[in-house]
């Protein structure tokens, strides 16, 4: 059997196969002529399709619509390029430039090993290197952290003092950017961290006393957005006291009824009596003022105050009075 090269099968084509012949080419039998075509395009055919997943790189983070996009070439031409999250198909792109959307809330939040695997017209495939990502469609998690909220000072504060959030990302892309905001206005920012706690210095003895809208703002690396809100009431007044009984000088015996005045610009929660430096308890919570301290057996000279106290932990010491037990 004599062999025809790629060349002269063209001659043929157009010469016929005794031109061929005459030409010292040899002869064509027949069973070999309609042979020739399988054996010329196996000849073209010099390996699997090569591709490259361009985007996202690896490392990423994701949230929501993300587009996936790939580079492919092959000798016979690409016919498509598959997207695939693990073993799961994503999508199909026919064209190039290749790419698609992929939708990621329609899976699962954590990582994900994406590839590329493009055909060609025989249905050779090439696979691309994987890229692992991390998938992030949840909000962090906040919490009020310091000053905690107790019944006796509430939400009141004074001073220099400090404010704080816990932020979470539930192990996933991990918190990028805390915002601390007073009144919708940002004051300070901090990097996300190993730790949940964020806190903030906040110096309330340059504002006024009135009630401020605290807002802690995280961001994730993959973008997702959580705020958390508190109100706190600065406080920086001295509360009134005034002890208005026993009248100072006077002489007094048995059950002696102290009484005093007191008043706060935001809230007081009680009044205590002193006696001597010593406090007489319970506190008084509720107007009017009034305490009873028994002098029986306690002659002498006696130094009484009444000390108020707002929720923010204010406190002001009344006028002290001399009292004298026969």
């Amino acid at each position: 059997m004599h062999s025809i090269s790629r060349g002269a099968r063209g001659l043929a084509t157009l010469l016929g196969v005794a031109t061929l012949v005459s030409m010292g080419c040899g002869d064509v039998p027949e069973e070999e002529q309609a042979q020739a075509p399988r054996e010329e395009r196996s000849a073209l055919v010099v390996g699997a399709p090569t591709v490259t997943l361009d985007s996202p790189s690896g490392g990423s983070f994701l949230r929501g619509a993300v587009t996936l996009a790939a580079t492919a070439s092959d000798d016979l031409g690409v016919s498509r390029v598959d997207f695939f999250s693990g073993t799961t198909l994503i999508g199909s792109s026919n064209l190039p430039p290749y790419s698609l959307s992929w939708d990621t809330t329609t899976g699962t939040s954590g990582t994900h090993s994406l590839t590329a695997q493009a055909f060609d017209a025989d249905g050779n495939s090439g696979t691309s290197t994987p890229v692992s990502v991390m998938v992030d469609n949840f909000l962090p998690i906040l919490l009020s952290g310091s000053p905690k909220y107790n019944p006796q000072t509430q939400n009141y504060v004074r001073g220099n003092i400090s404010v704080g959030w816990v932020a979470t990302d539930q192990n996933l892309s991990g918190i990028a950017l805390t915002e601390f905001f007073q009144d919708g206005v940002l004051l300070a920012t901090q990097p996300g961290h190993s730790t949940p706690d964020y806190t903030f210095p906040w110096d309330t003895r340059v504002l006024a006393n009135r009630t401020y809208s605290l807002m802690l703002r995280a961001t994730d690396n993959a973008g997702n957005v959580q705020t958390l809100t508190r109100q706190l009431i600065v406080d920086n007044a001295l509360p009134t006291s005034v002890l208005t009984a026993p009248a100072n000088g006077a002489v007094v015996s048995g059950i002696v009824t102290l009484s005093a005045f007191a008043s706060d610009s935001q809230a007081l929660i009680y009044v205590a009596f002193e006696v001597d430096g010593v406090l007489l308890t319970p506190f008084v919570g509720t107007a009017p003022f009034n305490k009873t301290w028994d002098s029986t057996g306690k002659s002498g000279t006696h130094v009484i105050v009444a000390i108020a106290y707002d929720r923010a932990g204010n406190s002001r010491r009344s006028n002290p009075v001399t009292v004298t037990v026969p």
